[in-house]
C-alpha cells in the first residue's frame, strides 16, 4: 500500500508538474500577439478565447476516458496518446518561421486540446483513486502544489527566456516535455474490465439532477470571475506601470511561491479534515483579497498584491476542488468532475474574455478623465471581488454537496 501510494504520489506530481511547465509558452505568445501581430488588449483576448475553446470540451474527453476504454483500460492508453499529440502541436508550433494569426492559433489550439485532455484522464484517477484510498486532500495539494511549483520556474524562466532566447526554441523545449506524461504511466497500475455503461451513466446523470451539482458549479463561475486577471492584467504591467519581461515573469514567479506555499498549508492542516468551513469562508476571504489589487501601483505594492492572491487563492481553491472530488459520484469519476471543473475554465475563458473586451471599452469611454487606464483597471477589480463575495449566497443552496 505504501509503495503503490508513493507512485500515485510521483505520478500526479510529475503529470501535473508538466501541465504546468508547458505554460513556459504563454509568455511569448503574449509578445507575439501584442508586438508582432499587433492586436489591442481585446483582440488578444479574443485570440486566448479561440484558443482556449478545447477546455470547455473536458466533459466529452471525460466522457471519452470513462467510456470508451481502450483494450479495456480507461486511464493509461487515453493519457499516452493526448501527451503525444500535445508534444506534436508544440513542434509544430516551433517550425514557425514567421507569424500570422491562423497559422499561430491552430498549434496553439491543438496543443491546449491535448493538454486538456491529459488533465481530464489524470483528474478521473485523481478522483478515482483518491476516494478509494481517502486521499483525495492530498492529491488535490500535490495537484495545485506542482502546478504552482512549475509555475515557479516558469515565472523566472519565462522572462529569462523570452528575453534572451528565441521563440522556436521555446516552443521546441515545450515540445519535449509530454513525452515526461506518456512515460510516467509506468508508475500507476491498471487493470482492464469491463465496465457497465449504464451503471456510470445512470450514476453520472443522477448527480446532474441535483440542485447541489448546479449551485456548485455557479459557485464556481462567480468566485473565478476575475476580468482584471490575464490578458487585461498583462497588458496594464507592461504599459501602464511599463515593467519588462523578465519582471513580469518575476511577478509570476513570487505569486506562484506564495501559491505553493497554500498548498503546503493546505496538506499540512486541512488535508482529511472537515473541510466545510474553509468553502463558506472562502468567497468573503478572497473577495478581500481579491481588493488589493486597487493598489496595483509599483513594484512593491505589486509583489505584495501578488503574495497574498496567490496564497489564499490556492489555500481557498484548494478547499473548493476536495469537495468537489467527493462530490463526484461512483464509475464515472472523469466526467462528472470534468463537468465541474469545465466552470473553473468557463470563469478564466470569460473574464479572460470579457474583462478584455470591457476594458478596451472602458479605455475609450474614460479617455477624457485623467488616469482613466486606472479607472478601467479600478471597475473590472471590483466587478471581479463583488461576484466572488456573491458566492457565501449560492454556498446556502448547495448545502447537500458539502456533507
Amino acid at each position: 500500500m505504501t509503495d503503490s501510494l508513493n507512485r500515485r504520489y510521483s505520478f500526479f506530481l510529475v503529470n501535473y508538474f508538466i501541465q504546468g511547465a508547458v505554460g513556459v509558452i504563454y509568455e511569448p505568445l503574449n509578445y507575439i500577439l501584442k508586438d508582432h501581430l499587433h492586436l489591442t488588449p481585446g483582440q488578444a483576448s479574443g485570440f486566448i478565447a479561440l484558443m482556449s475553446f478545447p477546455l470547455l470540451l473536458k466533459p466529452l474527453f471525460g466522457f471519452v476516458t470513462d467510456f470508451v476504454p481502450i483494450a479495456g483500460y480507461r486511464r493509461k492508453p487515453h493519457l499516452v496518446l493526448s501527451a503525444i499529440l500535445a508534444s506534436a502541436a508544440f513542434l509544430g508550433l516551433a517550425a514557425q518561421t514567421q507569424y500570422a494569426y491562423w497559422a499561430l492559433l491552430f498549434p496553439v489550439t491543438l496543443s491546449v486540446f491535448a493538454m486538456a485532455f491529459a488533465e481530464v484522464v489524470c483528474g478521473g484517477l485523481l478522483v478515482e483513486d483518491g476516494k478509494e484510498r481517502q486521499q483525495t486532500g492530498a492529491y488535490q495539494a500535490i495537484h495545485i502544489g506542482s502546478l504552482y511549483l512549475s509555475a515557479m520556474l516558469v515565472g523566472v524562466g519565462g522572462g529569462w527566456l523570452t528575453s534572451h532566447i528565441s521563440f522556436r526554441w521555446i516552443f521546441g523545449v515545450a515540445g519535449l516535455l509530454p513525452l515526461i506524461i506518456a512515460a510516467s504511466v509506468g508508475w500507476i497500475q491498471e487493470t482492464p474490465g469491463v465496465h457497465s455503461r449504464s451503471i456510470a451513466t445512470k450514476s453520472l446523470m443522477g448527480f446532474v439532477k441535483t440542485k447541489a451539482f448546479w449551485m456548485l458549479c455557479l459557485t464556481i463561475l462567480l468566485w473565478n470571475f476575475y476580468p482584471f486577471l490575464g490578458t487585461v492584467q498583462f497588458y496594464y504591467q507592461s504599459n501602464i506601470l511599463h515593467l519588462n519581461p523578465q519582471w513580469i515573469g518575476s511577478l509570476m514567479t513570487i505569486g506562484c511561491v506564495a501559491g505553493f506555499l497554500g498548498s503546503g498549508a493546505y496538506w499540512k492542516f486541512c488535508r482529511g479534515k472537515d473541510i466545510r468551513i474553509w468553502v463558506s469562508w472562502g468567497p468573503v476571504g478572497m473577495a478581500f483579497v481579491s481588493l488589493t489589487y486597487l493598489f496595483y501601483f509599483g513594484p512593491i505594492s505589486v509583489s505584495v498584491v501578488e503574495s497574498l492572491f496567490g496564497f489564499a487563492s490556492v489555500f481557498f481553491r484548494l478547499a473548493l476542488l476536495d469537495l468537489i472530488a467527493r462530490s463526484c459520484p461512483a464509475d464515472a469519476e472523469a466526467t462528472s468532475y470534468a463537468l465541474l471543473l469545465t466552470c473553473f475554465d468557463i470563469a478564466m475563458y470569460g473574464s479572460n474574455a470579457i474583462g478584455g473586451k470591457l476594458y478596451d471599452f472602458l479605455q475609450r469611454h474614460l479617455a477624457l478623465y485623467a488616469q482613466h487606464d486606472r479607472w478601467s483597471a479600478v471597475i473590472l477589480i471590483v466587478m471581479g471581488s463583488l461576484c466572488t463575495l456573491s458566492c457565501r449566497w449560492t454556498l446556502k443552496f448547495s448545502r447537500t454537496a458539502t456533507t
